[in-house]
């Protein structure tokens, strides 16, 4: 199952440097373990355009390792760019390779006794590779283990189950460096990107410590980032700030086989962070950092003590949430009785009204008569007192005509005068007849009269029963909505209950998350300084010192620039038989 090696390589490259942001140059392998540019002239990934007559020639080195499967080193190869900003014919440039060999022209050099080099580079750019027998200043080991068990990689091909292969750094390239009196080793702090390609058909749940797992459906690129030697550099605990040291893949695998991995190590990364952070003015603004600290350990107390109550007040909600819902349930219990009996108010209001309509025209009817029966009355009064005024005067009785106002007055006069005889006795017996009929005529008056009232209060009852009827129908309506009101007031209740409970279950997590941010971030970070950032700045300028004086691993000229890289390849791990 051999793979295209350059393919590999640039994949996992093209990883490395999406993972890191690291300018250098980007070379490829070929099968045979030389290298050679990946293309008509060597790119400087995040580099300005080439350099302007009267600025400094530099240096851009790569050192490729070819290594076994376990880092072991068999074979370093350099490849140096040397950039020859001023555009000088003579070139000088000093190196430790052997076996030197100009790869892209055809300009020749001469070699010195001190290791220099000078170049007959007639104004160009100057791209050369060679050898040389030198400890490297990172170690890479590879270790694997199959079901936790240590194996070797020539006896883990072809196996399957649970496997896990770690990249372990370390870091030799230190200066020994004065940090408040006391001589510490400050590392080159080198940034260790390795990438891995794993064919998804052989690996499964893949995993990676200190590092970001890519995968396209096919494979998984799998890179990881290590600082070895950096924590001990800025003299932190490990429980303060963890800075990796190493890097470790975990997958199930069946039929295992390996493709190339690839290893980046260089220390640009921090160089050019330290050049922005001084452009811009950051590093000076980490004296104030003891302050700033002060300030984020109680801002977040105060945070932590207002999410706590949050998390009280939204627990208190939630049990009043309760109660509002009981409440809601004995409210819609109430607007029901209160609706049926708003319904049953409006039936009675139309059944009254219905009523009151018709003893109203009833007694407009009878009202209507009153004037035919007061004029008949009062006409047979008339006659009845004419007859009795004619036989008043039949008899000789000399009286004024009788009328309904006058003629019991007149005729106890005339019984008073006549005493027991005959004529006093029809007399008093008309006058009894006369007597009968007013009081009949005066209880006809009272009756009519009665009836008129009557007829006005049914009038004014109508009206009432109308007006009665339509306030019934209005407060009818009204509770019918208050009771749909209410029960969907009702039917939302639990998605209050569930809102709020939510809401108080993400205060909690909430309280729990700033709680951990501040025992295992800010409390830490502050606890690592110590109140004190003396020292940690001491060691930070130290780091960059010690890294920018590091810019070469064969050799370059004092007035050269310099920088480098490491590029390790470890061969692939493949079945024998």
């Amino acid at each position: 199952m051999k793979k295209p090696v350059v393919k590999t390589i640039s994949l996992t490259l093209c990883a490395l440097l999406a993972l890191g942001g690291l300018g250098g140059t980007v070379y490829a392998m070929n099968a045979a373990g030389s290298a050679a540019p990946a293309g008509p002239a060597p790119v400087e990934t995040g580099a300005e355009s080439a350099p302007s007559a009267g600025e400094r020639n530099a240096k851009d080195e790569t050192v490729y390792v070819l290594a076994r499967a376990d880092g072991t080193v068999d074979k370093i190869i350099v490849s140096d760019w040397v950039r020859n900003a001023r555009n000088v014919d003579l070139l000088e440039d000093k190196t430790g390779l052997s076996g030197i060999e100009n790869v892209k022209g055809n300009e020749t050099y001469t070699l010195g006794g001190d290791g220099s080099c000078v170049w007959d580079a007639r104004g160009n750019d100057i791209y050369y590779q060679g050898s040389i027998d030198r400890e490297l200043p990172v170690d890479l080991s590879v270790s694997y283990t199959l079901d936790g068990a240590p194996i070797s990689p020539e006896e883990l091909a072809g196996k399957s189950g649970r496997v896990s292969i770690r990249f372990d750094y370390a870091n030799k390239q230190y200066e020994m460096v004065d940090i408040g009196g006391r001589q510490e080793k400050i590392y080159v702090p080198f940034a260790m990107l390795t990438g891995v390609l794993l064919d998804n058909g052989a690996f499964t749940n893949v995993s990676v410590s200190n590092g970001k797992i890519m995968n396209d459906g096919g494979r998984t690129i799998v890179a990881g980032l290590a600082f070895p030697g950096l924590r001990d550099s800025l003299g932190l605990d490990r429980d303060a700030l963890d800075l990796p040291d190493y890097v470790e893949i975990t997958a199930d695998v069946e039929d295992f086989a390996l493709e190339t991995t690839v290893t980046l190590a260089a220390n640009g990364l921090f160089n050019d962070a330290a050049r922005e952070a001084e452009g811009n003015g950051k590093l000076d603004g980490l004296d104030d950092l003891d302050g700033k600290l002060e300030e984020l350990t109680g801002a977040m107390e105060q945070l932590i003590d207002g999410s706590s109550r949050l998390y009280d007040g939204l627990c208190a909600l939630l049990d009043s949430s309760k109660e509002l819902v009981s409440g809601i349930d004995r409210l819609a219990a109430g607007a029901a009785q209160l609706k049926q009996g708003a319904d049953d108010l409006s039936d009675g209001a139309t059944r009254l009204q219905a009523g009151a309509a018709s003893l109203s025209q009833g007694l407009d009817q009878l009202a209507g008569q009153n004037d035919t029966l007061n004029g008949g009355a009062a006409q047979v009064f008339d006659s009845l007192l004419a007859s009795a005024s004619a036989q008043l005067k039949a008899a000789g009785v000399e009286a004024p005509e009788l009328t309904a106002e006058n003629y019991a007055q007149v005729l106890e006069g005339v019984i008073a005068a006549a005493g027991e005889s005959p004529a006093g006795q029809r007399v008093a017996a008309l006058k009894g007849s006369l007597d009968s009929y007013n009081g009949f005529y005066q209880g006809l008056r009272q009756y009519t009269a009665g009836v008129a009232q009557a007829q006005a209060g049914a009038g004014e009852l109508n009206q009432g029963a109308g007006s009665l009827k339509n306030g019934a129908d209005s407060l009818s309506a009204g509770a019918g909505q208050l009771y749909d009101g209410i029960l969907t007031m009702q039917n939302g209740a639990p998605a209050l209950i569930d809102g709020v409970t939510r809401l108080r279950d993400g205060a909690m997590e909430l309280t729990g998350g700033l709680k951990e941010f501040d025992e295992q971030g800010v409390r830490k970070l502050a606890d690592a300084f110590d109140g004190d950032l003396g020292e940690l700045m001491d060691r930070v300028d130290a780091v960059k010192a010690v890294s920018q004086r590091y810019n070469t691993f064969s050799g370059v000229s004092p007035d050269m620039d310099g920088q480098v890289k490491f590029l390790w390849r470890t061969e692939s791990v493949e079945r024998t038989d």
